[in-house]
């Protein structure tokens, strides 16, 4: 009997915890320090972050906001993101163009934040080497457009505002890109999330061990 009551504690226990919502983190997004016309350089958290493609501009922390919400937001409508992209922090493309970024250590499922990809006329291409998902879409700087996805991990704007996340652990990410007027982006790290607090792993812990004393006490008895 005491072992049913401790299975079943254990099961309502292990169930609380895998069930817990996830809720919107804050995200650190890229601090770009410098750029060329052919590269830009930046820091995310502790690791250092490098782009080759061509540059149309970049801003490291002065100019326009371009990363403004409306409704819905572009950036912060989804279950990950908590804080939009820092003001005027953003690469931004024009030609078309093999774009690589490179990352001083490995970092897990990067964001990337995109502004105005493309028009509702003219529609702008990624072609990236890594899988991605969106995590949201909506209203920015410059309107609020559409988007497809297509084999191959391909991502199609029209005016598109968003974020999107890549899936699993890279030292590096390529695209191609097709041409436009401009689009831009920046990078961001998410913490972990999913990761049960010690305080649960405790619980479980000593619930494994009731259910063993139990059953130890049933083969004796």
């Amino acid at each position: 009997m005491k072992s049913a009551i401790l299975g079943a504690s254990f099961f309502l226990l292990v169930s609380t915890v895998m069930v817990q919502p996830v809720s919107a983190v804050p995200v650190t997004w890229t601090d770009w320090t410098s750029a060329t016309a052919t590269s830009a350089s930046g820091q995310l958290g502790s690791v250092a972050v490098e782009f080759a493609g061509t540059v149309a501009f970049a801003q490291t922390g002065v100019g326009i906001n371009y990363w403004t919400e409306g409704d819905p937001p572009p950036y912060t409508g989804n279950d990950l993101v908590d804080n939009a992209p820092t003001p005027a922090e953003m690469v931004a493309l024009s030609a078309a163009s093999i774009n690589t970024l490179t990352f001083s250590e490995a970092v897990t499922d990067p964001l990337m934040a995109i502004v105005s990809l493309g028009r509702t006329n003219l529609p702008v291409t990624y072609d990236f080497d890594t899988p991605f998902t969106v995590l949201s879409e909506g209203q920015g700087y410059w309107g609020d457009g559409w988007y497809t996805t297509g084999p191959g991990d391909v991502l199609t704007g029209y005016e598109m505002h968003g974020v999107i996340q890549f899936l699993g652990t890279v030292s590096a990410i390529s695209w191609t890109s097709t041409a436009e007027s401009w689009h831009g982006f920046t990078l961001g790290l998410a913490p972990l999330t999913n990761v049960p607090e010690p305080s649960i792993l405790a619980l479980l812990g000593i619930g494994l061990v009731g259910i063993a004393v139990s059953r130890c006490k049933r083969r004796k008895g």
